[in-house]
């Protein structure tokens, strides 16, 4: 092969992974799913405070290193690793490249490599590949630092040879060096730059955290903490800062969430939480996402995403599969993980595939990982923040009696680099399409790479696409073949490649308005996205080909993302078809949520006019004629009077519902309030409460009285929050107290605490701590009692509100001696009494006797005892410590599901228990032993709260310090 075709490559010693034919041992205090083994292959001294690892086209492994975290005292740096022996453990490690800032991820680039180094993109170039510098260039500045967890990071080449890259948080305006013009302001959004071209754009919505997933099409994937796998639909690109009603585009794709927390399963004994014990066993450091397509852990974990929780100590793997054109996400075994480790400092941050399809995961190796910015400031100076500095572990993962199936060799020749195309290795794939890139391709190279246009190997055909595309190589009809492909994955290939050549080739757009009726959801959706980035006037000359295709796909569309795309699609003529969607005679089989997505685009004056007009004639039903206007309403400016005719027109229909909507609708515009709306909203005054009527005529009623001045409608609203008021109404009269503006709002709330409903609280809550003007009051309530504490489910965030975040210095005094930064507690005296429990051995069989003598009555666990507060079974997910102030200091975080209540009824009986159930016409209380009684609201004659927990305090006065410690073993182990 000539030397012109590719680069020479330095031809170096290469060692492989191997498997042992003996079994290899799992380290200890570890677990690993069957047939799987866990080697460490690298540790202290070699490295320190590992946080990325990389293979280079050499095999060779690269290292980052952070010994700079959390205190930002030591620069990073990079290491290579060598392996002597050839056992596959590394033996010496070679620093490569220091100084580099805080850099937190990097990524093998043209014989050297890319380095985030906040607040710089370097490349560190290495052009004879010896592990010595030859230079170091600056790329890009402008990147925010701060946090260390929240720095971008996650520098990832894509298939279509852009970088994309994690915001992680701390957002910033990066700009190519030298050329401070080209500044971008992150805005929350990830992005991706191409070093070809020095262009730079945003990318979507950030979740925030550190890493990303992206997949063998080139589908991002992301994690943040709480939120362990999102999935970003559609990029920032299609949407160019227009208004869609589907606001959100990053799509959590879990489906094994619990109230908005993913439960996960570490082993062994937990310790307690510096911060948000109510997330033990829940996932809350997600970080290092990882698509594995290695290709080399069995057909089972094809397309799989890997998450490391690192504040617990485990990976979790999720498998994913198609959920409309977005993904869904699910758990690869029930109530355990792929891997977890009984050693508190097992610290994984981050993964990486190899070159033979191993799995390799970076263990940081920290007795304590959470930032110093996040522990209370109590706990902070008990812990050693450092311990473990000098510290770093790396594992490989791979599949018992694995074989290595890759020569490192192939990437030394043209031929073995156009056969490495058809690896099922991703890394492989990656690293053979960047060398390609990297190199000058000659016309054998090119006529290869268009033969794999025709292989039966799919991800070798869309390889080459990108690579054809990548050095101007590709021909249009390359691109419509594709598009026919029976392969969906082709066809959504080929659509992304055809975005940048729409404007020049009308086949290609007609081809791309066939496929927005596509069968397969992602093709159809990305057809949509193409349409939408047309040129105003390649888009008009196909206007009306693609308005008709929109409408005749959207009286079928169910999926909200397609309808998203489609609405993209329809640029600056929603309004054009959304009018010609109403006045049709089928606009009723149209899903509300396309008619809404439709008319949430019209964004001026002549749009918005042209859809009201459509509405006062449409058939439409009344309830979607309200709820459209709902969305209009959003769209409008005071600019847009001439609205009033169509106003008008609407408003002779009487509908009380559309008249109470459109009451908005004149407000915005500044307009006075019309004489109908006037008439109602008075007399709603003295219907909104008649309990004779049907609850849809009296929310009705609540909507009309919604822009009604305080002084005129509290008595009515305040009337809402009884419990003996249907659910929706109680929650409709609470949201009109929230944004009012009004101190008595709060005094009045906290007034009547006891007499709300288990879910009103939960939400006048937040309405008393997210508003300042209520925590006087809030404050008041809680200092004498009428609140109790552990109702408010004060987590870190929640007491900040009050002790950091507000600038009331007399808020901060008053919360200060409430509860602390590092927590709430009523009964500090009994739990220091406890104490030494903590330090005894229990024994399981007592505290089986000690559950069933005290807990059984109101606690299940396994098949023992009642189920009327929590069930028990997997508690062991939270420490000793924890569980033991749990049980003692019950009402400091009571949930509010299992808040005491007392009922009675009209013939003066008297019920005490939690509320299991409760509906607009009946309530069922659940007593201490399990016995549920259900009583109809009719028969209620008074019913509040009692504000504790039915669990009682003083359980310390039922057992000795060794029955503690005998049932905290129990809690812990009695499952196993």
């Amino acid at each position: 092969m000539p030397s012109r075709i590719l680069p020479p490559i330095l031809l170096i010693s290469i060692v492989f992974f191997f498997s042992c034919s003996q079994p290899i041992e799992i380290p200890e205090g570890f677990q690993i799913e069957p047939g799987f083994e866990l080697t460490r292959v690298a540790s202290e001294p070699l490295i320190q405070d590992p946080v990325d690892l990389e293979f280079d086209e050499l095999g060779n492994a690269l290292v980052l290193e952070m010994p700079g975290y959390p205190f930002e005292d030591q620069q990073s740096k990079i290491k290579v690793l060598k392996d002597l022996d050839g056992d596959g453990i590394y033996d010496e490690s070679q620093i490569f490249v220091e100084n580099l800032q805080l850099a937190s991820s990097f990524l093998p680039y043209k014989k050297g490599v890319l380095v985030a180094a906040p607040p710089y993109l370097l490349f560190v170039r290495d052009d004879d590949q010896n592990y010595i510098p030859d230079q170091v260039d600056t790329l890009m500045g402008g990147f925010s630092t701060g946090n260390l967890q929240h720095n971008y990071n996650g520098l990832t080449l894509g298939l279509d040879n852009w970088v994309y890259a994690a915001n992680g948080g701390n957002d910033g305006a990066p700009y190519w060096w030298n050329d401070s013009t080209t500044k971008m302001d992150l805005r929350g959004q990830d992005f991706r730059f191409n070093l070809e071209t020095n262009t730079l754009e945003r990318l979507g919505e950030s979740s925030g955290g550190f890493g990303l997933g992206v997949d063998k099409l080139g589908r991002v994937f992301e994690t943040h903490n709480l939120i362990h796998i999102s999935h970003l639909v559609i990029p920032d690109r299609y949407v160019r800062g227009r208004q869609i009603y589907q606001n959100i585009l990053l799509d959590n794709v879990s489906d094994h969430d619990e109230n908005g927390l993913s439960r996960i399963y570490p082993i062994g004994e937990q310790e307690s939480r510096v911060n948000h014990p109510e997330q033990s066993g829940f996932f809350s450091g997600s970080c290092g996402i990882t698509h594995y397509g290695g290709g080399a852990l069995g057909a089972g974990f094809d397309h799989t995403v890997w998450v490391a929780d690192v504040v617990l100590n485990l990976i979790h793997v999720d498998h994913i599969s198609a959920n409309g054109s977005s993904f869904q996400a699910s758990r690869d075994a029930e109530k355990r993980e792929f891997l977890a480790s009984t050693d508190r400092s097992f610290r994984p941050v981050n993964m990486a595939v190899g070159p033979h399809g191993a799995l390799y995961v970076v263990d940081m190796y920290r007795k304590v990982i959470e930032h110093p910015e996040w522990i209370p400031d109590e706990i902070e100076k008990t812990l050693d923040l450092e311990a473990g500095k000098d510290q770093g572990r790396i594992y490989q993962i791979q599949k018992e009696g694995s074989k290595e199936n890759f020569d490192i060799q192939q990437f030394q020749s043209a031929e073995g680099l156009i056969e490495s195309l058809s690896s099922p290795n991703q890394w492989v794939r990656m690293t053979s399409q960047r060398i390609l890139l990297e190199s000058e391709l000659n016309d054998s190279v090119i006529s290869s790479l268009r033969e794999l246009l025709n292989s039966s190997n799919e991800l070798a055909h869309i390889h080459a696409l990108w690579i054809l595309d990548n050095s101007g190589e590709i021909q249009n009809s390359e691109l419509l073949k594709a598009m026919e492909n029976s392969s969906p994955a082709i066809r959504e290939t080929g659509l992304k490649i055809a975005e940048t050549r729409l404007d020049v080739d009308k086949e290609l757009i007609q081809r791309i308005v066939e496929l927005v009726a596509d069968p397969n959801q992602r093709v159809a959706l990305q057809a949509s996205l193409a349409l939408s980035i047309l040129s105003p006037s390649v888009f008009e000359e196909h206007q009306d080909r693609i308005l008709n295709q929109i409408q005749n796909v959207g009286i079928k569309a169910q999926d909200s993302w397609l309808i998203s795309g489609l609405t993209l699609a329809t640029h600056d003529a929603s309004a054009r078809l959304l009018a010609d969607l109403l006045e049709s005679d089928d606009v009723n089989t149209y899903s509300f949520e396309f008619l809404a997505s439709i008319s949430h685009s019209a964004g001026n004056q002549r749009e918005v006019e042209q859809v009201f007009s459509s509405l006062a004639n449409s058939s439409l039903s009344a309830s979607k004629k309200q709820n459209l206007i709902h969305q209009l309403n959003s769209q409008l400016r005071d600019s847009f009077p001439v609205l009033l005719a169509s106003i008008q027109a609407l408003e002779k229909g009487g509908n009380p519902g559309i008249i109470s909507e459109l009451a908005v609708t004149r407000n915005q515009l500044n307009l006075p309030p019309s004489k109908e709306f006037l008439e109602y909203s008075r007399n709603a005054l003295a219907t909104v409460m008649d309990e004779t009527l049907a609850d849809s005529i009296r929310l009705e009623q609540l909507e009309l009285i919604k822009l009604l001045p305080y002084s005129e409608k509290s008595e009515v609203l305040f009337e809402g929050l009884g419990q003996s008021q249907p659910l929706k109404i109680q929650d409709k009269s609470l949201e009109q107290l929230a944004v009012l503006k009004e101190p008595e709002i709060g005094y009045k709330l906290v007034e009547i605490w006891n007499e709300l409903s288990p879910q009103t609280r939960r939400n006048a809550s937040d309405l008393l701590l997210y508003n300042a003007i209520h925590h006087d009051a809030l404050l008041t309530g809680l200092e004498d009692g009428t609140i109790n504490i552990g109702e408010m489910n004060f987590d870190l965030e929640r007491r900040r509100e009050l002790l950091w975040w507000t600038d009331n210095e007399e808020t901060k005094r008053r919360a200060e001696l409430l509860f602390t930064d590092s927590g709430v507690s009523n009964r500090q005296e009994a739990i220091d009494q406890m104490k030494p429990a903590l330090q005894m051995t229990g024994i399981l069989k007592t505290g089986k006797v000690v559950f069933e003598r005290i807990c059984a009555t109101c606690h299940q666990f396994g098949t023992i005892g009642n189920e009327v507060g929590p069930a028990l079974t997997e508690i062991g997910r939270k420490s000793k410590e924890t569980l033991m102030h749990d049980i003692l200091d019950p009402n400091a975080a009571a949930d509010p599901q299992y808040i005491n209540h007392r009922l009675e009824t009209n013939d003066g009986t008297i019920h005490m228990g939690i509320i299991a159930h409760e509906t607009d016409d009946e309530i069922t209380i659940k007593k201490m032993g399990g016995e549920s009684v259900t009583i109809p609201k009719s028969e209620v004659k008074s019913f509040r709260s009692l504000g504790t927990s039915l669990m009682m305090e003083g359980l310390e006065n039922s057992m000795t310090a060794q029955e503690m410690a005998d049932l905290l073993e129990f809690l812990h182990n009695g499952n196993l």
